[in-house]
């Protein structure tokens, strides 16, 4: 588990970017994760997305798939190019087994579906902070 620093918040050694195009969403997993100690960036497009990854190098990645610009699974493919290790957790409201299974193969880490429940994010981001 990261270290907690003076202010309450894990040192900055595990951020996370989130990139989804819904403000409420963003604002949601924002609260949720800094609330837990992880500092967030925010990327509103896949490219954005792609942007800030390869500029800010985060620790970790959720990443919207239905997205302006280009989607997440394509953000995703951009990102794995440059940073092949980077673990990317996709939220998508596709839900069915072969959607999972076809985010996996696409390179996702893992796959949350929409709506999720916060604690199933929190917990995520602990099992993939714990081996960082």
């Amino acid at each position: 588990m990261p270290e907690v620093g003076a202010n309450g918040m894990r040192t900055p050694t595990f951020r996370v970017l989130v990139a989804d195009d819904n403000e409420v969403a963003q604002r949601l997993c924002k609260r949720v994760l800094e609330k837990a100690g992880y500092p967030v960036l925010i990327a509103a497009d896949g490219l954005q997305a792609v942007d800030i990854a390869l500029r800010e190098r985060p620790e970790m990645i959720l990443m919207d798939v239905a997205m302006p610009g280009i989607d997440g699974l394509e953000a995703m493919r951009r990102i794995k190019t440059e940073i092949p290790a980077m673990p990317i957790v996709i939220a998508s409201a596709h839900s069915m087994s072969s959607d999972r299974e076809r985010f996996l193969a696409a390179g996702a880490d893992n796959v949350l579906s929409k709506p999720f429940r916060l604690a199933d994010l929190i917990s995520i981001v602990e099992q993939l902070a714990s081996v960082k």
